[in-house]
């Protein structure tokens, strides 16, 4: 039996992490290789587009790419021709993770994640362009029926294949089964650029002197390009420099793997010098398993991208199941002060923070905060910030003390992109003594119960996770009866609307001096930044909060 010699991905691969995706084009016209930084971007081939791909076949904003939580995600936008991962259509709808040496196919380019290098074989074809004329295209017609006599061996081929439970594993089976009912004496598995001139091997039998492919015909992959099988003729070999000839090779066969009508992978065969003679209904044998290859490849390919999308679904379920249990309810009384919360994902959990604590001495505490980054490994951080504070603040009472241990516990245990914008308040219930450190947060304001609402947007100190050095000092607001205190995250103040403006503190004030408790803050600011923006949707965590002091 000929030895095996492969390489090729397998079926389930992780979600692409790190801070950098590279996007390599292996077709369509060439460009050099694209970084995206953890910021993503958008695929088209609109002027701003940092991935930009300029044909008619391709939208103005066609796709995008984004980082959530160190997984990258892309999404079609709804262009007319869509986008295909791995040459499987992405719905609109559904964002779906990528991984190391996916293949994405926008218009007439192909962009590989990562390093071709790392996931196949690159070589040149070998430019046989002198021997056109032995090479011709076979029609359906042609190879429409497999002799009764190969028919079991055809089934035994079919139930390898389709039992394969991964790429490697699918590879590996169609490449065996080739040989077995064609008897040529090489295969190989590969992908081509746009021209031909240069191969992708995936995976790989016997081909070449020692093994590796050495000798592909350029002029064979250009004829299966089309999507019929192509066949090297035998007969006639006319002088045209080292080429198929030298080489001695009799007979060679590409036949295209088409997924969903875009051809996925060649199965290209040869055979050579005084080897066996190549099986009369070898083309016929290929066509049949090059279909069933094909129908495989699909299935497998959806499962993957299904399992992966589920994967995330998961995670992100548990994230947001550990957030709801430490969620507060939306309003109520603590030490006889009124308050009301509303709480609002950008997208499926939030890095935003929220807590308001009963202390001794008829005091509320009053928190919130915002962590850098989106996704589950944000929502990670804000719960164990959060418990922290809690605990801190239970012991003490103290916002300063609570802040200072707090940023000492980020910066020891969090990535270092990692920072938290965080208000921490103290109210006292019988004095109106509101104590404060605001470290970065910034987006707060003092509403009085005779309509005015006024904001000091200057944070006193910077977020925490920075700098391990920070002091960190507490500032008071005197409260008159009536009088609230209205936290809330950048997803308000910095939503924008359909024209890229921004909804902006002044708007906040505006609507919080028509209101007069603190349900009617949050309910009418969350109405109206939604108004503005013109969608339920936001397009960052929100979270609004509102303590009153009630007084004598």
């Amino acid at each position: 039996m000929v030895s095996m010699e492969s390489r090729s991905q397998t079926s389930f691969r992780p979600p692409f992490k790190g801070s950098i995706l590279r996007l390599t084009a292996v077709s369509g016209q060439p460009m050099d290789p694209k970084e995206l930084t953890h910021s993503g971007g958008v695929i088209g081939r609109g002027s701003t587009c940092e991935v930009r791909l300029v044909d008619p076949t391709v939208s103005r904003r066609h796709a995008t790419i984004v980082c959530r939580d160190d997984h990258w995600i892309i999404q079609d936008l709804g262009g007319t021709n869509g986008t295909l991962l791995n040459e499987v259509k992405i719905e609109d709808d559904l964002g779906m993770p990528l991984a190391e040496g996916d293949r994405i196919s926008v218009g007439p380019w192909t962009l590989v994640v990562g390093d071709v290098e790392q996931t196949s074989i690159a070589m040149q074809t070998l430019d046989d362009s002198g021997s056109a004329e032995r090479v011709r295209r076979l029609s359906p017609a042609e190879t429409a029926s497999l002799a009764r006599h190969r028919l079991n061996l055809f089934i035994e081929c079919a139930g390898r294949i389709n039992q394969a439970i991964d790429e490697q594993s699918l590879w590996e089976s169609i490449m065996l089964s080739s040989l077995e009912g064609s008897g040529f004496g090489r295969v190989a598995l590969l992908r081509a650029d746009a021209e031909a001139k240069s191969v992708e091997i995936m995976a790989y039998r016997g081909l070449g002197g020692d093994g590796r492919p050495d000798d592909i015909s350029r002029s064979l992959i250009r004829a299966a390009s089309e999507g019929d099988i192509a066949q090297l003729l035998s007969d006639d070999q006319p002088a045209y420099g080292q080429s198929i000839a030298d080489l001695n090779i009799h007979s060679a066969l590409c036949c295209p793997i088409t997924v969903d009508n875009v051809i996925a992978a060649y199965l290209y065969l040869d055979a050579r010098g005084s080897e066996a003679s190549v099986q009369h209904d070898a083309t016929s044998f290929c066509q049949a398993l090059v279909k069933i290859a094909g129908l495989a490849i699909a299935n497998l390919r959806r499962r993957e991208l299904m399992e992966r999308h589920q994967r995330v679904q998961q995670d992100l379920e548990a994230a947001r199941e550990a957030q709801r249990f430490m969620l507060a309810d939306n309003h109520g009384e603590m030490c006889g002060l009124p308050y009301a919360v509303q709480f609002q994902p950008g997208r499926d959990v939030s890095g935003d923070l929220f807590d308001i604590i009963e202390l001794d001495g008829g005091r509320v505490a009053f928190v919130v905060g915002d962590v850098t980054g989106k996704g589950v490994g944000s929502a990670i951080l804000m719960a164990a910030a959060q418990s922290h504070i809690h605990s801190m603040l239970v012991r003490d009472g103290d916002p300063a003390s609570a802040v200072t241990a707090v940023n000492q516990y980020v910066l020891t245990h969090s990535p270092v992109n990692r920072f938290i914008t965080l208000w921490v308040g103290v109210l006292d219930s019988n004095s109106g003594l509101f104590t404060f450190v605001d470290a970065g947060h910034g987006h707060w304001a003092h509403c009085t119960a005779d309509g005015e609402a006024s904001s000091n947007q200057i944070a006193a100190h910077p977020p925490i996770g920075i700098d391990g050095d920070t002091t960190f000092d507490c500032q008071t607001v005197q409260c008159a009866p009536g009088d609230r205190i209205v936290l809330m995250t950048d997803g308000v103040v910095e939503q924008e609307d359909p024209s890229g403006e921004q909804y902006g503190m002044d708007r906040s004030l505006a609507v919080l001096r028509t209101s007069r408790n603190p349900v009617e803050d949050v309910e009418s600011l969350h109405r109206s930044v939604s108004e503005f923006a013109q969608t339920d949707q936001l397009g960052d965590d929100t979270t609004i909060a509102s303590l009153m002091y009630v007084g004598d």
